[in-house]
């Protein structure tokens, strides 16, 4: 409950303290998706970048697609989760998933700014190197952090 939680006060959030911080800073609606799929697997991760997106896109300032954050994010939660979920990494190689993941979705958004004509190249790669490093490094501690839930069992009848 926690995570969606999260998830639903990440564009928020991210319009409110983060963009307006001076040193920058992660970008919190890929982070929230990327541990929500972690937690929960491709599923959720899909469900949560295309709510988390959305909400992302349309969030003040919305000057671009509408959409563009939604298809991205939820990309990067179904292959983050469907990793997580197939490896079902340990320690260091969770920590991988994450980095993937976080970079994959930082990426992903400057470069879909940039395809669908919303932003120049210049205007896009010019804050993604911080904002990459900031994401990554706040994933990496957040998966540290989360425990992956184990898959209900149902028992059989016989």
């Amino acid at each position: 409950m926690g995570l969606v939680s999260l998830l639903l006060a990440a564009p928020l959030l991210q319009v409110l303290l983060v963009n307006r911080a001076p040193w920058g800073g992660p970008d919190l609606v890929t982070l929230a998706v990327l541990w929500l799929a972690l937690a929960r697997g491709p599923v959720w991760g899909c469900a949560a970048g295309l709510a988390g997106g959305l909400a992302a896109d349309v969030a003040p300032p919305a000057d671009g697609t509408v959409g563009r954050a939604a298809l991205v994010l939820s990309l990067t939660g179904l292959l983050a989760g469907w990793w997580s979920e197939r490896r079902s990494p340990a320690g260091a190689a969770r920590l991988l998933v994450a980095a993937a993941g976080a970079a994959l979705g930082v990426v992903l958004l400057g470069a879909a700014a940039v395809a669908l004509g919303d932003e120049p190249w210049r205007s896009a790669m010019a804050g993604l190197p911080l904002v990459l490093a900031w994401t990554v490094a706040a994933a990496v501690a957040g998966a540290a952090l989360i425990r992956r839930r184990p898959a209900r069992v149902v028992p059989h009848r016989v």
